[in-house]
């Protein structure tokens, strides 16, 4: 601190949108529906609205911060998340205010991840029929049916006896829109953006959702943009961030691979 302003400008934001792919079908659960006859016990979540699935930017965010904290030993035995406001993952995923107040100041949170809906802005309800996701779940599985069901049997390990259970599913070959915010308070948050890149490739190579484990939630991060929104577009001035020269890289690999390049040394 000094002259009692904070030691960070902000310099503007990156926005990161994707194609979230369904390699494998994606069950992210929502509210029990009951035991009415044809209810199920373990629902996706949806759209209040318009009843279509979506992919919570908490789920997104959550499992891409826990494989970092374990790709860079930041798991610690009392479970909870690194919130180091020191290190790269928590700058850029964010810490509780106290931990900032007991082991020093990192500043806001800067990863912002967005619900990934099957659409990029939320249309009029009455029109979803028109969005392509949309017209291809009803061509496979009927109007307004947007997900499959899997029934899985838990296997008694005494008597052999089969206990069928039944999941609701995102099928394969869904592709939802992420959006991701990135907010820039100074050069070394340009180099901390690498986390995001590496959380999505660590993702791809685990799983999304429930059931990971026996099959579901296979992912692929695809058509990747970054777009460069410096300071002074929103409130003029000198520009502030670097521009990123992606030069047709656009999975999180390649991005990884090239990130230096594509942002220019950084």
């Amino acid at each position: 601190m000094s002259n009692n302003k904070v030691d960070f400008e902000f310099m503007g934001k990156y926005i990161i949108t994707a194609d979230i792919k369904l390699e494998t079908a994606l069950h992210i659960g929502g509210t029990e529906e009951g035991f009415d006859i044809g209810g199920l016990d373990n629902p996706v979540i949806k759209d209040k609205v318009t009843g279509v699935p979506y992919i919570p930017g908490s789920s997104l965010k959550g499992k891409m911060r826990s494989l970092l904290e374990w790709a860079y030993n930041k798991v610690t035995l009392d479970g909870k998340p690194c919130n180091d406001p020191t290190h790269p993952i928590g700058i850029v995923f964010g810490v509780p205010a106290e931990a900032q107040n007991k082991e020093g100041i990192s500043g806001p949170t800067r990863l912002t991840v967005r619900d990934a809906y099957p659409w990029e802005s939320y249309p009029d309800p009455e029109k979803i029929g028109d969005i392509e996701q949309i017209k291809k779940w009803e061509s496979a599985m009927g109007e307004k049916i947007y997900t499959e069901v899997k029934t899985e049997n838990t296997i008694d390990r005494l008597t052999s006896e089969a206990n069928p259970r039944s999941m609701e599913r995102v099928p394969a070959g869904s592709v939802f829109k992420a959006e991701f915010i990135y907010d820039v308070y100074s050069k070394e948050d340009i180099k901390h953006l690498k986390l995001l890149f590496e959380g999505m490739l660590l993702l791809e190579h685990s799983y999304l959702g429930g059931s990971g484990t026996r099959g579901s939630g296979k992912v692929k991060f695809e058509n990747i943009k970054i777009i460069d929104k410096d300071k002074s577009k929103y409130v003029g001035g000198e520009r502030k961030l670097k521009k990123p020269k992606q030069n047709g890289y656009n999975t999180s690999k390649d991005i990884l691979d090239n990130f230096d390049k594509i942002f220019d040394g950084v």
